[in-house]
């Protein structure tokens, strides 16, 4: 099977979607299929014979697809496209399907809701136009995936085949060595080290977790932050402002090496937010082995189970409620190593790469049948 990949964004920027285009690609790959990726010009990280088209910023929020796009995918012999977004992507991948008598695939990677407000002024009419626009655009979709089953149901009904398919998890990120990584986050053999692994943006509500920190009644344990965003001084300053700076760490943006000594390092990994599909990075964490707190939302909670491998209190926690679940995950080493043991053994059952190879090609097989 052939597909066509259509995608807004691309690394090196790098977000869930990003991550997710290049996983699912390197799964189909790895499985026998072909798979071509359409993007923003110079930074698709991908090999020939990927499409690049032009992006404005570059590789970013706009890409630039041309009307020769369906001859250019014809030509490559192309059976399937697939758009990993509901903006410029989709309406790409919809017009190259129609022109070319093949199913268009759409998976909606996020809960849109979460974001109006990066529109600013704008932001309330964003709202009202979000849920009809993307209504239509699914609609016209013959196979819609969505990363968790949660967003699944809220779908149900409204579209012709759906799917639930999430992204692979990375070996190499099991793979880190913790006395390395404790090293580099700073924190001695016996400090307990939450780890929280995302972008510092808004929707995912790092603020709280600074809270969840100063409320946990351990004053040796020490959160660090692995990721970049707009948020950095506003955690920075709320650390100081409730006398908790000294144990909080920003560790920026990391590689792939550097991000498996990371979670090799941390004692828990730690999330606040409640805008996840699949939540990919605690999947991740997961994969490796990790005891994970967070709210119960998502892929992530969905297959690992609360009080299974992970402690998922409610789907909207507290600061107190993450506070109290964390605390009774450091304070009991024989459940946290127990979540941990099963984090792993479901992630491999759900996130490998053949896995979601499989599934994949069944929601195209699934589309297809809709095109008949």
């Amino acid at each position: 099977m052939h597909i066509a990949f259509l995608t807004d964004v691309a690394l090196p920027y790098v977000s869930g979607v990003t991550v997710a285009v290049k996983r699912q690609r390197d799964a189909l790959r790895g499985s026998g299929d072909a798979v071509t990726v359409v993007g923003p010009h110079g930074d698709v990280d991908i090999a020939e014979p990927d499409v690049q088209v032009p992006g404005a910023p570059s590789g970013y929020r706009v890409a630039l697809f041309g009307p020769r796009l369906g001859a250019r995918l014809r030509e490559r012999g192309v059976e399937i496209v697939h758009a990993h977004s509901v903006f410029g992507a989709s309406g790409a991948a919809l017009s190259v399907a129609r022109g070319l008598g093949i199913p268009f695939v759409v998976t909606l990677h996020t809960r849109l809701d979460e974001y109006v407000h990066y529109a600013k002024v704008a932001a309330p009419l964003a709202k009202v136009l979000l849920d009809p626009y993307v209504a239509a655009v699914l609609a016209s979709a013959d196979g819609v995936v969505a990363p968790c089953a949660e967003l699944a149901e809220e779908l149900r009904g409204r579209v012709r085949s759906l799917s639930v398919v999430g992204a692979p998890t990375d070996a190499t990120l099991a793979a880190g060595d913790r006395d390395r990584g404790r090293s580099r986050v700073g924190v001695t053999a016996g400090e307990p080290l939450l780890l929280s692994i995302s972008r510092l943006a808004h929707e995912k509500r790092v603020v709280d977790l600074v809270d969840a920190l100063r409320a946990l009644d351990r004053a040796d344990a020490v959160l660090a932050f692995a990721g970049a965003g707009p948020l950095e001084r506003e955690i920075l300053d709320r650390a100081t402002a409730i006398g908790v700076r000294d144990r909080v760490r920003l560790l920026g943006q990391l590689d792939t090496a550097a991000l498996a000594d990371a979670i090799a390092a941390a004692d828990v990994v730690v999330s606040a937010s409640r805008s996840e599909t699949q939540g990919l990075a605690l999947c991740e964490a997961a994969a490796a082995g990790k005891a994970i707190v967070a709210p119960r939302r998502g892929g992530y909670a969905e297959v690992l189970g609360d009080g299974l491998g992970g402690v998922f209190p409610m789907p909207a926690p507290t600061v107190t409620d993450l506070a109290a679940a964390v605390a009774r995950v450091l304070d009991d080493a024989t459940l946290r190593d127990g979540l941990g043991r099963e984090a792993r053994r479901r992630a491999e059952g759900a996130w490998s790469p053949a896995v979601v190879a499989g599934a994949l090609r069944r929601a195209y097989d699934d589309a297809r049948r809709m095109r008949e």
